[in-house]
């Protein structure tokens, strides 16, 4: 800088005097202070000429007692104004409790040391170090934030009242209470193109529906011919509001596939797009209402949205270059995610997941639409799978299936109401896929009837033994008392056996039992036989004989 180079030189010449009139010259030129000036001077050669102090540059205090003092003035502050504990006080304390000793230190010295250092209340109350967020394209991030429109609220009957500030203020909080319900603005700003949507509410307080419907209507768009802006973001940034925090509201937007990035608490400045789109509607467009008041929220929002047509329509914006609306209208088809219908969204609201019973056809129904499943590994009739709706993929639904998640398409409906994948009559026939316990049955009946089932086949050709020697697996049990013998006529007790044992001994006689053996057996005597019967065809059969003579004999005896 040529002028500074100057103004130090000529301040290096000047006598006493001259000075404050070169200085007052060059505030002329350039509009800095003095102060300002002297400093550029300085590091452009210049030098004052007075003694520098024999102390300069020393501390008589230690960094534990400065460090003291400047926590003092920290734990003091107020949350929003900030520091409030002059150094005085602040020494003072310090004294008054053996930190520092009495005329260790001025004040005046106190304060330029706590300056120098940056631990003083201006350097402490100095907004912490941010970066600048960048957004990718148009509704890629949107902002959202809801204020109180505390200038205005509508009269029982008389339409939008004016909120005199002398009387509506934080030390009047008895004013606030007499008005039952107070007009909200709600604001959301696309974080790329800075394109603006606001809507007023008359309400006692923010609730999850004033939210709901926002938000859906901001995404929904189509409020006028002249405003293109609609679509459902990929990520939000709000407050952390009551309303905004409802559990269901945050269920809907991430069943909307749209992610909140986490918040540091009390971070205004995560919001700066909400919070300058706040102050512009405030001063551009509620300052207007001093002059024509509005007399219903109706008429607030139809005068809003004619205001915001011509501001994101017509004001460039000073990042971009571009009117709000030209620099949205950059967007991609493959960027733009249109809103569910209003029936979906309640649906995702109250119950975005049910779980389904597989029916014998393979087929679950959801929502009036019939799914087949026949292509999900592993599953069957009367299996239980869980639907869960997908709002950019409707009619087509996700179908978790053993912690896997199929998107599933519906089969749709022919004349009459029928599946659209239904076998016509006399024309067709489709067969569905074996299943695996299917699969198992025709395995066990070829091992258990080979490859071909005749009706009254037993399994395995009857030559399992399976009773007659479950007694042989228990160990013997000695009875305690000897009973009393009791006389029974033998005529009486003719004792037979089951046709199952004349198998077993005919087994141990080494007789083969043939498929046709058991059949003739079970023909001519039926599923019993005396056992003096069973006897003698065992030992006619075992010798080679015919044992229909030893059988007939054995009957006429």
């Amino acid at each position: 800088m040529e002028w500074a180079q100057e103004m130090a030189a000529r301040l290096g010449r000047a006598v006493n005097g001259e000075k404050d009139r070169i200085i007052a010259e060059y505030q002329h030129l350039t509009g800095k202070s003095a102060a300002t000036l002297y400093r550029i001077a300085k590091e452009h050669g210049f030098a004052s000429g007075r003694r520098r102090r024999c102390d300069a540059g020393t501390c008589t205090l230690t960094d534990d007692q400065l460090r003291f003092c400047s926590t003092l003035i920290q734990t003091t502050a107020r949350e929003v104004k900030g520091s409030i504990l002059p150094v005085s006080e602040a020494l003072e304390i310090a004294v008054d409790n053996g930190v520092i000793t009495p005329g260790q230190i001025s004040e005046e010295r106190l304060t330029a040391l706590l300056r120098e250092r940056e631990m003083n209340g201006a350097a402490l109350d100095a907004p912490t170090p941010c970066i600048r967020m960048a957004s990718l394209h148009p509704n890629h991030v949107h902002v959202f934030d809801a204020s109180i429109c505390i200038q205005y609220y509508l009269k029982n009957g008389r339409g939008l009242g004016f909120m005199d500030e002398r009387d509506f203020r934080e030390k009047k909080p008895e004013n606030f209470a007499k008005v039952k319900e107070r007009l909200f603005r709600l604001i959301l700003a696309d974080h790329f193109s800075h394109y603006l949507f606001v809507k007023y509410y008359q309400t006692s307080g923010e609730n999850a529906l004033m939210t709901f419907d926002f938000l859906t209507s901001a995404w929904r768009g189509g409020l006028h011919e002249k405003a293109p802006f609609y679509g459902v973001p990929l990520f939000l940034l709000m407050d952390a509001g009551s309303a905004n925090i409802a559990k269901a509201i945050l269920a809907l937007i991430e069943r909307l596939d749209i992610e909140i990035p986490k918040n540091m608490p009390h971070n205004p400045r995560r919001q700066g797009s909400a919070e300058c789109a706040q102050e512009i509607v405030e001063t551009h467009f509620e300052a207007r209402l001093r002059l024509e008041p509005a007399t219903t929220v109706e008429e607030l929002n139809a005068w809003v949205n004619d205001w915001l047509v011509r501001w994101n329509g017509t004001k460039k914006h000073r990042r971009h270059g571009m009117t709000r609306t030209a620099c949205w209208l950059t967007i991609k088809q493959e960027q733009l995610r249109e809103l569910p219908s209003d029936e979906i969204l309640r649906d995702l609201y109250a119950e975005p997941e049910v779980t389904r019973m597989v029916n014998p056809d393979y087929t679950i129904s959801f929502r009036n639409e019939i799914y087949r499943l026949k292509h999900v590994e592993g599953i069957g009739p009367r299996k239980q799978v869980r639907v869960i709706l997908r709002p950019y993929n409707w009619p087509e639904v996700g179908v978790v299936f053993n912690d896997v998640e199929y998107l599933v398409a519906p089969v749709g409906r022919m004349a009459g109401g029928f599946a659209a994948n239904a076998a016509i009559i006399g024309q067709e026939y489709k067969a569905q896929p074996e299943t695996a316990a299917q699969k198992a049955r025709k395995v066990n009946d070829n091992l258990a009837f080979g490859d071909e089932k005749k009706r009254g086949d037993l399994p395995f050709g009857g030559t399992l033994q399976v009773f007659g020697h479950q007694a042989d697996k228990s160990a013997v049990v000695p009875m305690p008392r000897r009973g009393t013998p009791m006389e029974v006529n033998r005529d009486l007790a003719v004792k037979e056996i089951p046709i199952i044992e004349l198998f077993k001994r005919l087994r141990a006689a080494g007789v083969t039992i043939t498929t046709d053996l058991n059949a003739r057996l079970r023909t001519e005597i039926g599923e019993s036989l005396p056992v003096g019967r069973a006897d003698e065809i065992v030992r006619a059969m075992a010798d080679g004989n015919d044992w229909h003579e030893h059988g007939l004999v054995q009957a006429a005896i």
